[in-house]
């Protein structure tokens, strides 16, 4: 009683109806067609059935005749054939493995008979495997079975999964009823009792799952076994085959997105050093598009002068596979021809199977201009912008070679300016430097290009002067350096004069290496200073008289615990009374060999050597306490003192002052303390007379009128006296300029409530 289209699988049925129909109709006299019948127990069977309706002698259809062959042996090969080719379509036609898997399922499931696919996939990083995609026929619902599967993941021989992940073989659970698993149980609740799952490999590795699932349970042969073996084979090689496409396309992605936004230039080369690709870094620093370059050979990125250097550096890089150390420094050639210093760098990467040579190109004229200006700054005086001393060296050593080889002579000119330290103290720092800086150009405007001049510190300046062919042009040298310092300066709005003394060696008559060069130099320019200015050419004699004063300096510092130094008394007289009121005291050195110098003998040498304040200390501690006993017989008198600009401008003469005055009990109005005009315009200096004024002490401004003082300047000072220079009085009375300048001098001191001197 059971209608054979009852037994017929769902499937199947269209085409079992439509064939019926024809039959009936009269169209076809019997049909036959392979196709599925559902077994009792729920599997379904293949055959091949022959139908043939039987009909009475008026034609009217009596009954339908049916034969039913099992071909399952037959339709096994076909089916998994057709499985086969399933996949094999869906793997072919489709980008990657996200896009296949839904039809590889789909094919799997409808090739095979199964009612739902699911692929699962291995997560190599965390040892798990989770739910990936699925498919499922239309028809009943599974989807509370299908929900749980994105709720669990398993470990090696966990659920069905997990053994099959574990034993890298197909696994089927004929009776889902045994199995204690949940999903199992989730499977039974919407009528499904039939799983099997098998492997997808890549190579023995096991990388994922498919498991499919049926309504009724399901035996499997060793023939499907086999096929699915091969199939998770065949699927696990796509699957891994498109990951490294994937990999490759996103590492070339990353790469390509790091070279177009690196602020270097790379330029991607091939084995033969032709261009690959560039980035928008090297089109931008170049001026070329991609296209222009790609498939030109890389050195036309470079000079014609630098590409020999250059090409022998790539070609080294692109055969002998060389560390990335030792990038070279070239000079880059833009489209517009410009030239710009550039640093390349060739390395090797390995991007899939593909070997790539990548150039980093920099450009570096920021680098270059500051390294420059680094070694501008250590090779120059940062003041005048004259080489320095360590340039100066390598200037004169270079000098040196070159005449040895040349078999000609240059001279070395030492040059120190005269007043300098006067004009330095009376205005300050600034206007110093502003001097040297014109005293810099001066210079540079007589030289030659060829000659060096060079600062090398404080007010001394160095001239190697080339390419001599007799002293005498080296004197005339010297000349046209004095010539140009004649005159006057204008350092802001003040007027200053100044000269030079220079000492001159020559090579090869007075040395042939340069520090024999220098010193002689030195010696000469010791002498010329002491002869007042000017030049001097060295000369053996000289030696004699920089020993001698040598010696002084080493001297000096004993001179005043030998009792070698002695006070004389010069008398200050008051011309109305005619009466001394004051005395000055005049350091006289009684040294055992030269004899009695005077002042102008060491005074300087004191200065140079940091003697100033002990002699000063010594000159006030015996001036006063020689005034103490005067004024003790009775003496109406006072004292004064010379003082070095050295010590006002350390304050180091009120410390010395006070010191003086409290161990003499001298009352401080008996002290009179001389500075220099110079002396007294620098800011700490004019600190040091404030403090000494209101302690009491007298002060005198000396030698007035050779100064740089202003007149409003000189009216804040807190002076009490001026003492004219000698070199305006010692001509009076038969010369009416100089009398004209005492008179305006002495007029202006009254006018200020100034004692004259």
């Amino acid at each position: 009683g059971v209608s054979v289209l009852e037994l017929t699988h769902p499937e199947d049925l269209m085409a079992s109806e439509g064939a019926l129909r024809r039959v009936l109709a009269g169209e076809t006299p019997g049909y036959r067609i392979d196709k599925r019948y559902i077994r009792k127990d729920g599997q379904s069977v293949w055959v091949d059935v022959a139908a043939r309706l039987v009909r009475d002698a008026e034609g009217k259809a009596v009954y339908l005749q049916t034969v039913a062959v099992d071909i399952r042996d037959r339709m096994r090969g076909e089916v998994l054939q057709s499985a086969r080719f399933a996949v094999t379509q869906a793997l072919v036609t489709s980008p990657g493995w996200d896009k296949a898997a839904p039809h590889v399922l789909e094919g799997l499931c409808r090739a095979l008979d199964w009612e739902l696919g699911e692929y699962w996939e291995v997560d190599a990083s965390r040892e798990a495997m989770h739910f990936a995609v699925s498919w499922k026929r239309p028809g009943r619902d599974t989807s509370a079975y299908e929900a749980t599967a994105s709720q669990f993941t398993y470990r090696r021989g966990e659920g069905l999964a997990g053994h099959v992940w574990e034993e890298s073989r197909p696994v089927s659970l004929t009776d889902l009823a045994k199995d204690p698993s949940p999903r199992s149980a989730a499977a039974l609740a919407v009528g499904l009792h039939g799983l099997v799952g098998f492997p997808v490999r890549s190579g023995r590795r096991v990388v994922g799952m498919i498991s499919l699932a049926t309504w009724a349970p399901r035996e499997l042969d060793e023939g499907l076994l086999g096929v699915m073996n091969d199939i998770g084979s065949q699927i696990g090689e796509f699957v891994e085959r498109k990951r490294a496409e994937v990999a490759l396309q996103e590492s070339e992605k990353r790469m390509r997105s790091v070279l177009d936004n690196v602020s270097d230039g790379l330029v991607t080369l091939d084995p033969a050093g032709m261009i690959d690709s560039i980035n928008p870094a090297v089109s931008r620093l170049f001026g070329y598009d991609e296209k222009e370059l790609v498939g030109q050979k890389v050195d036309a990125l470079i000079a014609t002068t630098h590409r020999g250097s250059f090409m022998n550096y790539v070609e080294r890089r692109l055969t002998q596979d060389l560390p990335a150390s030792g990038a070279l420094e070239t000079m880059g050639k833009r489209k517009n021809a410009s030239l710009f210093p550039l640093e390349f760098l060739v390395n090797s990467a390995q991007v899939g199977a593909r070997r790539l040579f990548i150039a980093t190109v920099r450009d570096i004229s920021e680098r270059k201009a500051h390294t420059d200006a680094l070694e501008y700054q250590a090779l120059h005086d940062s003041l005048t912008g004259l080489p320095n001393r360590t340039l100066f060296g390598d200037r004169l050593r270079q000098a040196l070679l070159g005449a040895r080889r040349n078999q000609t002579m240059f001279g070395v000119l030492l040059l120190d300016l005269d007043r300098f330290k006067d004009i330095n103290d009376a205005l300050g720092h600034d206007r110093g430097d502003a001097l040297l800086q014109e005293v810099a150009s001066r210079l540079k405007g007589v030289l030659r290009a060829t000659d060096t001049i060079a600062r090398l510190g404080g007010d001394e300046f160095a001239v190697v002067s080339t390419d001599a062919k007799h002293p005498d042009n080296v004197v005339a040298a010297a000349r046209k350096i004095l010539a140009s310092l004649e005159g006057t300066f204008t350092i802001g709005d003040h007027t200053v004069e100044t000269g030079a003394s220079i000492g001159i060696a020559m090579y090869p008559i007075h040395g042939d290496d340069p520090g024999t060069l220098l010193r002689r130099a030195d010696v000469a320019m010791y002498v010329a200073k002491k002869s007042g200015g000017g030049f001097a050419v060295y000369s053996p004699e000289h030696e004699g008289q920089t020993l001698r004063q040598s010696g002084l300096a080493g001297d000096l510092r004993r001179s005043m615990t030998q009792g070698e130094l002695v006070l004389h008394y010069q008398p200050i007289v008051l011309l109305p009374a005619h009466t001394t009121y004051a005395l000055e005291a005049l350091v006289r050195w009684n040294h055992p060999r030269e004899g009695l110098l005077p002042p102008d003998r060491f005074i300087s040498l004191a200065e140079e050597t940091n003697v100033i304040r002990p002699l000063t200390s010594w000159v006030l501690d015996t001036a006063l306490a020689q005034l103490a006993q005067w004024v003790a017989s009775g003496q109406d008198v006072s004292v004064a003192v010379n003082v070095s600009p050295r010590c006002l401008d350390d304050h180091s003469i009120v410390e010395d002052v006070t010191r003086a005055l409290a161990t003499s009990r001298v009352e401080p109005r008996r002290l009179t303390l001389e500075v220099s005009e110079g002396a007294a315009m620098s800011a700490p200096a004019a600190k040091a007379l404030e403090r000494l004024a209101e302690m009491g002490v007298r002060l005198s401004l000396d030698d007035f009128g050779t100064g740089y003082s202003s007149l409003v300047y000189l009216k804040r000072l807190p002076i009490h006296e001026i003492k004219i220079d000698r070199s305006f009085v010692k001509t009076l009375p038969g010369d009416p300029d100089a009398a004209a300048i005492v008179r305006a001098a002495v007029g202006l001191g009254h006018s200020l409530g100034l004692r004259v001197i």
